[in-house]
């Protein structure tokens, strides 16, 4: 059979088949019956998901402080802090690769906008609960600022050996967070 003819045989089978449901008149059939009502627990289904992950998306506080603890892991120390010794003895980063200073200040400048948020939600926090994090936040924050500000008026040099970056007490400090942290989760 050449293949113009099947495509007849198939359009007519089409406009057959078209008839034949539009003469049906009102009353659905019990197939179509049961793909409404699949349609319908589908549809809610989805709708009952959409409200599952709207609810799964409302952060609790414990998720969100540790989304701040990350932050100031890799945005403050990783990507900044930790480089800036390494560039003023090797005029390299901590990892031995080249690094562009007026870069990694640009970009901390960027995270301090972020850590400025985060400011404000720890501050917003309940103090009977929240203390001691928000105590030591307070301290970190602060230590975080005067850091930064030394690296705005006095930006590091490569290879200079009497610039001092001393980083002691945002470690001390980033360990307690941490520490209080996961004493929040654990509880």
């Amino acid at each position: 059979m050449p293949i113009w003819s099947k495509k007849t045989v198939m359009i007519g089978l089409a406009c057959l088949s078209l008839s034949v449901f539009a003469g049906c008149g009102n009353e659905k059939t019990d197939e179509e019956k049961i793909a409404d009502a699949i349609r319908e627990a589908a549809g809610n289904q989805i709708a009952s998901n959409s409200d599952a992950t709207t609810q799964a998306e409302q952060p609790t506080v414990e998720s969100k402080l540790s989304e701040i603890r990350n932050f100031v892991t890799s945005d403050i120390w990783n990507d900044g802090f930790v480089n800036i010794n390494s560039y003023t003895y090797n005029g390299t980063s901590a990892t031995g690769d080249k690094l562009d200073i007026d870069f990694l200040v640009d970009r901390l400048g960027t995270a301090m906008d972020k850590k400025a948020e985060y400011n404000t939600y720890i501050q917003g926090l309940d103090d009977s609960k929240y203390a001691n994090v928000k105590k030591v936040w307070t301290k970190l924050s602060s230590e975080i600022d005067v850091l930064y500000k030394q690296l705005q008026t006095n930006p590091p040099k490569e290879n200079d050996s009497e610039y001092k970056f001393d980083t002691g007490l945002f470690q001390q400090y980033q360990d307690a967070f941490e520490k209080d942290v996961d004493d929040l989760k654990t509880n």
